[in-house]
């Protein structure tokens, strides 16, 4: 099938692919074991509240950061180049799809054994957190798989359909999804400081358990890829 193309064509710059994730997760990595090295030699009390504290650091992100990115970059360079070399918009969309999912496969996996490792070893001997956080899962390994392939893939999706939808209306969506956004966030703001209980009712949200927040991942995952399908149909280029 000629989406296969589609794959090839995403995998010719390699370290647009393969390497800027992998330098950035190994750079924020180096870091985080220098801190642990530093705030190590201060004793076993300062390491125990390090330990502590680093399950919110948000380090992780320099891998998922380049996968967002990633998704933006499918859509807004190789969707016209796909176009111009006459593939058709389903076999782009069969193509990117496999892309994704391969990604959100490859990197999930890699962040499981990471956290296997950490655990067993203790932090890498500095008692530190980089893979075993909040935001991929600080459960059992296959807590982390599961969560980390349900995160990839959405984000991917999301850049893919924001994308699509800024080719699709222009500047107009930049604004009006903005717009959008920061009236939702006003609305919460003032829930939060004139609203008795919404406070509450807000961080009991936020700390459900962790299957509800899985399903809800899912569902942002299964709208946003729905969103893109539909505007790789209708999306024009020049």
């Amino acid at each position: 099938m000629r989406s296969r193309n589609v794959i090839d064509m995403h995998l010719v710059n390699r370290m647009q692919a393969f390497g800027w994730p992998l330098l950035a997760v190994t750079f924020a990595l180096a870091i985080i074991l220098a801190v642990g090295a530093i705030v190590g030699s201060q004793g076993p009390e300062a390491r125990a509240e390090m330990y502590e504290g680093l399950q919110w650091n948000g380090a992780i992100f320099a891998l998922l950061g380049p996968l967002i990115g990633y998704g933006f970059t499918s859509m807004g360079q190789y969707f016209p180049l796909a176009l111009g070399l006459g593939l058709t918009r389903r076999e782009f969309a069969a193509g990117v799809s496999a892309v994704f999912l391969g990604n959100a496969l490859v990197y999930s996996v890699l962040i499981t054994i990471g956290k296997t490792i950490e655990k067993a070893t203790e932090g890498f001997g500095l008692g530190i957190r980089f893979f075993d956080v909040f935001y991929t899962s600080t459960g059992a390994p296959w807590q982390t798989l599961v969560q980390t392939f349900l995160l990839i893939l959405t984000v991917l999706f999301l850049g893919a359909a924001i994308t699509a939808a800024f080719l699709r209306f222009g500047q107009a969506f930049l604004w009006i999804s903005g717009a959008v956004l920061a009236l939702i966030g006003l609305g919460i703001l003032s829930g939060v400081l004139l609203l008795d209980g919404f406070g509450r009712g807000l961080l009991d949200l936020l700390t459900m358990g962790w299957g509800p927040w899985m399903a809800v991942i899912a569902v942002i995952g299964v709208l946003s890829a729905g969103a893109w399908l539909v505007l790789v149909r209708r999306t024009q280029v020049s």
